[in-house]
């Protein structure tokens, strides 16, 4: 079988330079002129390891369940895991402005706060900053193994190597899915701490998700187009299309039982956290974030034509994608910066910022390896796969 070697174009090298230079040098510019910087370096951070996690969930989920048919894509959410440093990379101007971002570091307010100081045993500046390292630990250390054996039997063919990238896959799949979830409560529910939601993670866990299967989307129909992946089918498009149809529904779901459950009971102390959401501009930004994580894809994908078309797979995946920013900035924005959402160069060159740094790790990883896992044991039922 051929080998298929990615090579990044000049053109589009250039285009992912610019795109991170310009989020870099607007995160520098936004610490020396509005506090508003530190939100944003939040949501980046969290946006880009959401990414980076999904890619190795999506791998870790084929290996356990003895999935043939994604063999062939299995570089890209591979290259995908590449972006996990970077997450955490950003973690660090993350904890130099927690005063800024998390009202719990202020000693003064807890001492004055039941509610705070009932929490102050996992809600303190130490140990949070103890469980970041933890928690992309976890990640990156079981994940790397399943990485290595990939290659490693693409290298030997020997079936050893799929064999214990199953076992690391098991061990991802429920450690790294429990720190993921944990996390999403460290850096994201205790921004409002008087406030929770059991199913909060399990939500997080959702967005990240759909916004990961359309990067990895996005990131496949380029390649292909490119000639890099001429093996891809629109077969393969259609199970990439059914997997954002399914989990598109599924984030909707979850969204629907955790504001349901709020506005049935109707208890001040939960209500409080959708009244700064569903009211004047941001719940605006509310019904949007409906329409983009859930309606417009759902709509555009409930089609078998639509599933196997590059046009509608990019429309469905770029409105994902730009749901997911949306549906962070509510998580994130609101307690910090009041009624009005605010949306300025500091945002747009944040969100350049992003979609630069992700496309320069996963195309720089996918340049070092060979695209295709030719000696993989399922690889025959990849390139055989009808839908």
């Amino acid at each position: 079988m051929k080998k298929a070697i990615f090579q990044i174009e000049p053109s589009l090298f250039n285009k992912i330079s610019l795109a991170t230079a310009i989020g870099v040098f607007t995160m520098i510019f936004g610490f020396f002129s509005t506090e508003r910087v530190w939100p944003n370096i939040l949501l980046a951070s969290y946006y880009i390891t959401g990414i980076g996690f999904c890619g190795m969930m999506f791998v870790a989920i084929q290996y356990v369940s003895n999935a043939g048919w994604a063999a062939m894509i299995r570089r890209i959410p591979e290259a995908m895991f590449s972006a996990l440093p970077i997450g955490l990379l950003l973690m660090v101007p993350v904890v130099l402005g927690a005063h800024y971002i998390y009202e719990w570091t202020h000693t003064e307010v807890v001492a004055k706060d039941p509610i705070l100081l009932g929490k102050e045993p996992w809600l303190n500046l130490k140990s949070f900053i103890i469980r970041i390292p933890i928690y992309y630990g976890i990640w990156y250390f079981l994940g790397l193994p399943i990485v290595k054996h990939s290659r490693r039997q693409d290298e030997t063919g020997d079936i050893k190597h799929t064999k214990k990238a199953v076992r690391w896959s098991a061990a991802w799949l429920y450690i790294g899915g429990i720190a993921f979830i944990i996390s999403s409560f460290d850096w994201i529910m205790s921004l409002e701490p008087h406030w929770f939601s059991t199913i909060f993670g399990l939500y997080n866990f959702s967005g990240m998700f759909t916004a990961g299967l359309s990067f990895m989307i996005i990131i496949l129909i380029y390649l292909r187009r490119k000639g890099f992946l001429p093996q891809i089918k629109d077969d393969h498009l259609h199970e990439m299309g059914r997997y954002l149809f399914a989990f598109v529904t599924f984030w909707v779901y979850i969204w629907f039982s955790q504001h349901m459950l709020i506005w049935y009971a109707n208890l001040p102390e939960e209500t409080g956290y959708y009244l700064k959401r569903h009211i004047g501009s941001f719940g605006l930004l509310s019904i949007l974030n409906i329409v983009l994580n859930w309606l417009a894809p759902f709509t555009i994908l409930l089609f078998r034509k639509t599933k196997r078309s590059e046009k509608y797979l990019l429309i469905a995946s770029a409105l994902v994608l730009s749901g997911h920013w949306i549906d962070l900035y509510l998580m994130i924005f609101p307690p910090l910066i009041g009624s009005v959402p605010v949306f300025g160069l500091l945002e747009a060159g944040t969100v350049l910022g992003i979609a630069g740094v992700l496309c320069w790790a996963v195309f720089s990883t996918l340049s070092n390896w060979n695209l295709i896992p030719n000696k993989d044991p399922y690889i025959d039922e990849s390139y055989q796969l009808h839908t």
